[in-house]
């Protein structure tokens, strides 16, 4: 194990910094990206000396900490529990039964929600088999109609 090189105080200030812009990223990404900036200033102050001129060549050479933190992925959002009703879901459901033309819609869009992970996946289910019936008991009806039409 090295030991971590004591650093300018101005590079220290630059490392602090980056730290608080990367607050929001992906942590295992954040720890790397401090790492990696760590890396190279210890490099760089290694080859030119540790002097502030030596200091603030090395933080040119980096540039603004904004433009590091935003090349790197931000933290995922935390997904909604597995359990949790929402809102959108109700509606599908009383949607589908109270507004049966809207059936194939609630069809799609509960399939893109279900497929998208979020929300209450029984209640999503529950939609997608009552507005599957809706939908496809409604085509059915027309067809005999136009069967008994033609007939």
């Amino acid at each position: 194990m090295t030991a971590t090189p004591a650093f300018p105080p101005l590079v220290d200030a630059y490392l602090a910094d980056l730290d608080r812009a990367l607050a929001s990223a992906d942590p295992r990404e954040r720890a790397e990206t401090v790492a990696a900036v760590r890396e190279h200033a210890a490099e760089s102050l290694a080859r030119h000396g540790t002097d502030n001129e030596s200091a603030r060549r090395v933080l040119d050479e980096l540039g603004p900490v904004e433009t590091i933190a935003a090349e790197v992925t931000p933290a995922p959002a935390p997904a909604a529990p597995a359990g949790t009703i929402e809102a959108r879901d109700v509606v599908l459901a009383v949607l589908t039964v109270v507004l049966w033309p809207l059936a194939p819609v609630a069809l799609v869009w509960t399939i893109v929600r279900l497929r998208s992970g979020v929300g209450n996946r029984v209640l999503q289910w529950f939609t997608i088999a009552l507005s599957g019936i809706i939908t496809f008991g409604g085509i059915a009806l027309l067809v005999m109609h136009a069967v008994n039409l033609l007939g």
